[in-house]
Protein backbone atom coordinates (compact mmCIF):
# COMPACT_ATOMS: atom_id res chain seq x y z
CA UNK A 1 0.00 0.00 0.00
CA UNK A 2 1.51 3.23 -1.25
CA UNK A 3 0.19 5.50 1.80
CA UNK A 4 2.23 2.73 4.15
CA UNK A 5 5.45 2.39 1.97
CA UNK A 6 5.40 6.04 2.34
CA UNK A 7 5.61 6.46 5.99
CA UNK A 8 7.95 3.67 5.96
CA UNK A 9 9.87 5.24 3.70
CA UNK A 10 9.96 8.78 5.61
CA UNK A 11 10.85 7.30 8.26
CA UNK A 12 14.34 5.48 6.79
CA UNK A 13 15.34 8.94 5.49
CA UNK A 14 14.74 10.49 8.77
CA UNK A 15 16.32 8.03 11.24
CA UNK A 16 20.09 6.86 10.84
CA UNK A 17 19.33 4.23 13.72
CA UNK A 18 17.34 2.56 10.69
CA UNK A 19 19.29 2.29 8.18
CA UNK A 20 18.90 -0.77 7.08
CA UNK A 21 15.92 -2.69 5.27
CA UNK A 22 17.14 -6.44 5.37
CA UNK A 23 16.04 -8.41 7.78
CA UNK A 24 18.19 -10.37 10.61
CA UNK A 25 16.87 -13.45 10.26
CA UNK A 26 13.38 -15.27 10.53
CA UNK A 27 10.81 -12.75 10.67
CA UNK A 28 7.88 -13.30 13.04
CA UNK A 29 5.57 -13.75 10.39
CA UNK A 30 2.83 -16.77 10.69
CA UNK A 31 0.12 -15.33 9.49
CA UNK A 32 1.83 -14.38 6.49
CA UNK A 33 -0.67 -15.48 3.91
CA UNK A 34 -3.21 -14.16 5.70
CA UNK A 35 -1.33 -10.90 6.10
CA UNK A 36 -0.51 -10.78 2.29
CA UNK A 37 -4.29 -10.55 1.36
CA UNK A 38 -5.33 -7.68 3.52
CA UNK A 39 -1.78 -6.00 2.24
CA UNK A 40 -3.60 -6.19 -1.10
CA UNK A 41 -6.61 -5.09 0.06
CA UNK A 42 -5.41 -2.17 1.57
CA UNK A 43 -3.61 -1.45 -1.62
CA UNK A 44 -6.52 -1.01 -3.43
CA UNK A 45 -8.13 0.70 -1.13
CA UNK A 46 -5.32 3.44 -1.13
CA UNK A 47 -5.21 3.43 -4.90
CA UNK A 48 -8.53 3.66 -5.64
CA UNK A 49 -9.83 5.98 -2.61
CA UNK A 50 -7.60 7.40 -0.58
CA UNK A 51 -4.57 8.59 -2.48
CA UNK A 52 -7.39 10.38 -4.92
CA UNK A 53 -9.29 11.99 -2.07
CA UNK A 54 -5.76 13.21 -0.63
CA UNK A 55 -5.24 14.20 -4.07
CA UNK A 56 -7.82 16.24 -4.10
CA UNK A 57 -7.58 17.61 -0.26
CA UNK A 58 -3.85 18.50 -1.32
CA UNK A 59 -5.36 21.78 -3.36
CA UNK A 60 -6.58 23.48 0.01
CA UNK A 61 -4.72 26.15 0.42
CA UNK A 62 -1.49 26.13 2.14
CA UNK A 63 -2.78 28.26 5.35
CA UNK A 64 -5.82 25.56 5.62
CA UNK A 65 -3.77 22.59 5.00
CA UNK A 66 -1.13 23.60 7.66
CA UNK A 67 -3.87 25.14 10.26
CA UNK A 68 -5.64 21.31 10.17
CA UNK A 69 -1.52 19.58 10.59
CA UNK A 70 -0.80 21.66 13.47
CA UNK A 71 -4.28 20.98 14.95
CA UNK A 72 -4.05 17.76 14.45
CA UNK A 73 -0.42 17.48 16.06
CA UNK A 74 -1.34 19.16 19.38
CA UNK A 75 -3.67 16.66 20.09
CA UNK A 76 -1.52 13.82 19.43
CA UNK A 77 0.84 15.30 21.94
CA UNK A 78 -1.49 15.14 24.55
CA UNK A 79 -1.72 11.21 24.02
CA UNK A 80 2.58 11.63 24.00
CA UNK A 81 2.32 13.23 27.39
CA UNK A 82 0.44 10.57 29.35
CA UNK A 83 2.54 7.99 27.41
CA UNK A 84 5.62 9.59 29.06
CA UNK A 85 3.82 9.76 32.27
CA UNK A 86 3.45 5.82 31.63
CA UNK A 87 7.05 5.86 30.72
CA UNK A 88 8.49 7.85 33.75
CA UNK A 89 9.71 10.04 31.56
CA UNK A 90 9.41 13.29 33.79
CA UNK A 91 11.09 16.11 31.18
CA UNK A 92 9.37 14.67 28.36
CA UNK A 93 6.38 14.84 30.33
CA UNK A 94 6.81 18.40 31.30
CA UNK A 95 8.02 19.34 27.80
CA UNK A 96 5.34 17.72 25.73
CA UNK A 97 2.44 19.07 28.92
CA UNK A 98 3.93 22.54 28.00
CA UNK A 99 3.58 22.23 23.94
CA UNK A 100 -0.38 21.32 24.55
CA UNK A 101 -0.56 24.13 26.99
CA UNK A 102 0.91 26.63 24.78
CA UNK A 103 -0.49 25.74 21.49
CA UNK A 104 -3.67 25.75 22.69
CA UNK A 105 -3.79 28.60 24.38
CA UNK A 106 -1.59 31.45 22.24
CA UNK A 107 -2.57 28.89 19.19
CA UNK A 108 -6.01 29.24 19.46
CA UNK A 109 -6.79 25.72 19.88
CA UNK A 110 -3.48 24.05 18.44
CA UNK A 111 -4.31 25.88 15.19
CA UNK A 112 -1.06 27.97 15.27
CA UNK A 113 2.24 26.00 16.56
CA UNK A 114 4.14 28.77 18.82
CA UNK A 115 5.70 25.76 20.85
CA UNK A 116 8.24 25.02 17.82
CA UNK A 117 9.72 28.41 17.59
CA UNK A 118 9.84 28.66 21.07
CA UNK A 119 12.46 25.80 21.14
CA UNK A 120 9.55 23.22 22.96
CA UNK A 121 10.89 20.05 21.33
CA UNK A 122 7.89 17.81 19.65
CA UNK A 123 8.51 14.10 20.61
CA UNK A 124 5.80 11.10 19.87
CA UNK A 125 4.83 8.64 22.21
CA UNK A 126 2.06 6.02 21.95
CA UNK A 127 0.86 3.08 24.33
CA UNK A 128 2.32 0.77 21.89
CA UNK A 129 5.65 2.57 22.50
CA UNK A 130 4.82 2.24 26.31
CA UNK A 131 4.36 -1.22 26.85
CA UNK A 132 7.54 -1.89 24.38
CA UNK A 133 9.72 -0.02 26.76
CA UNK A 134 8.45 -2.30 29.99
CA UNK A 135 9.85 -5.10 27.99
CA UNK A 136 6.98 -6.24 26.32
CA UNK A 137 7.60 -8.56 23.23
CA UNK A 138 5.98 -7.01 19.89
CA UNK A 139 4.92 -11.19 19.12
CA UNK A 140 3.99 -11.51 15.55
CA UNK A 141 3.31 -9.14 13.18
CA UNK A 142 -0.08 -8.63 11.23
CA UNK A 143 -1.78 -6.82 8.96
CA UNK A 144 -4.98 -4.78 10.25
CA UNK A 145 -7.21 -3.73 7.41
CA UNK A 146 -7.37 -0.03 6.23
CA UNK A 147 -4.62 0.74 9.03
CA UNK A 148 -1.94 -1.43 7.59
CA UNK A 149 0.77 -2.84 9.60
CA UNK A 150 1.19 -3.50 13.54
CA UNK A 151 1.75 -6.14 15.52
CA UNK A 152 -0.10 -8.86 18.37
CA UNK A 153 1.20 -6.08 21.06
CA UNK A 154 0.38 -2.84 18.93
CA UNK A 155 -2.96 -3.62 18.00
CA UNK A 156 -4.50 -3.69 20.88
CA UNK A 157 -3.07 0.01 22.03
CA UNK A 158 -4.50 1.78 19.29
CA UNK A 159 -7.64 1.17 21.26
CA UNK A 160 -5.68 2.47 24.63
CA UNK A 161 -4.41 5.49 22.94
CA UNK A 162 -8.03 5.96 21.50
CA UNK A 163 -9.46 6.62 24.61
CA UNK A 164 -7.27 9.25 25.57
CA UNK A 165 -7.88 10.87 22.17
CA UNK A 166 -9.11 14.14 23.08
CA UNK A 167 -11.49 13.64 19.84
CA UNK A 168 -13.32 10.98 21.48
CA UNK A 169 -14.76 13.31 24.65
CA UNK A 170 -16.56 15.60 21.62
CA UNK A 171 -20.34 15.27 22.14
CA UNK A 172 -20.82 16.10 18.87
CA UNK A 173 -20.65 12.98 17.03
CA UNK A 174 -21.23 14.24 13.42
CA UNK A 175 -18.29 16.62 14.35
CA UNK A 176 -15.95 14.35 15.86
CA UNK A 177 -16.50 11.85 13.01
CA UNK A 178 -15.95 14.43 10.58
CA UNK A 179 -12.62 15.72 11.99
CA UNK A 180 -11.48 11.81 12.20
CA UNK A 181 -11.94 11.91 8.69
CA UNK A 182 -10.17 15.04 7.98
CA UNK A 183 -6.92 13.79 10.00
CA UNK A 184 -7.19 10.50 8.03
CA UNK A 185 -6.69 12.54 4.61
CA UNK A 186 -4.40 15.21 5.90
CA UNK A 187 -1.81 12.57 7.12
CA UNK A 188 -2.47 11.10 3.72
CA UNK A 189 -2.01 14.32 1.79
CA UNK A 190 1.31 14.95 3.88
CA UNK A 191 2.76 11.75 1.77
CA UNK A 192 1.91 12.70 -1.53
CA UNK A 193 5.47 13.92 -1.82
CA UNK A 194 7.26 10.37 -1.70
CA UNK A 195 4.21 8.55 -2.94
CA UNK A 196 6.33 8.33 -6.28
CA UNK A 197 9.12 6.99 -4.56
CA UNK A 198 7.77 4.32 -2.71
CA UNK A 199 6.50 3.50 -6.18
CA UNK A 200 10.05 2.63 -7.40
CA UNK A 201 11.39 0.32 -4.42
CA UNK A 202 12.62 -2.69 -5.79
CA UNK A 203 12.19 -4.58 -2.94
CA UNK A 204 8.90 -7.06 -2.04
CA UNK A 205 6.21 -4.85 -0.88
CA UNK A 206 4.83 -6.38 1.57
CA UNK A 207 8.66 -7.55 3.26
CA UNK A 208 9.62 -4.22 2.91
CA UNK A 209 6.61 -2.43 5.07
CA UNK A 210 6.68 -5.01 7.10
CA UNK A 211 10.57 -5.11 8.15
CA UNK A 212 10.84 -1.30 8.48
CA UNK A 213 7.75 -1.16 10.95
CA UNK A 214 9.63 -3.64 13.16
CA UNK A 215 12.90 -1.14 12.96
CA UNK A 216 10.19 1.48 13.17
CA UNK A 217 8.62 0.49 16.74
CA UNK A 218 12.07 -0.46 17.84
CA UNK A 219 13.40 3.67 17.26
CA UNK A 220 10.45 4.56 18.63
CA UNK A 221 10.67 2.54 22.10
CA UNK A 222 14.37 3.61 21.89
CA UNK A 223 13.58 7.54 21.49
CA UNK A 224 15.11 7.03 18.47
CA UNK A 225 18.94 5.36 19.53
CA UNK A 226 18.23 1.29 19.30
CA UNK A 227 20.68 -0.93 19.91
CA UNK A 228 21.09 -3.09 16.46
CA UNK A 229 20.97 -6.32 18.35
CA UNK A 230 17.79 -5.76 19.33
CA UNK A 231 16.10 -4.71 15.89
CA UNK A 232 17.77 -8.37 14.84
CA UNK A 233 15.98 -9.85 17.94
CA UNK A 234 12.89 -8.29 17.35
CA UNK A 235 12.93 -10.06 13.41
CA UNK A 236 13.99 -13.13 15.36
CA UNK A 237 11.00 -13.83 17.58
Amino acid sequence: MKFYHAILILILINLSSCATTQSHGTVNDPFEPTNRAIFKFNEKFDNYFMEPLARAYSHLPDLIHQGFDNFFSNLGDVITTINDILQLKPEKASNDFMRVVINSTFGIGGIFDVATPLNIDKNQESFADTLGYWGVSSGPYIVIPFLGPSSVRDAPSLAIDSLIQPLNQMENIPLRNSLYATKLVNSRANLLKVTNLSDDVSFDPYTFQRDLYFQFRQNRIYDGDPPMENIEAILEE
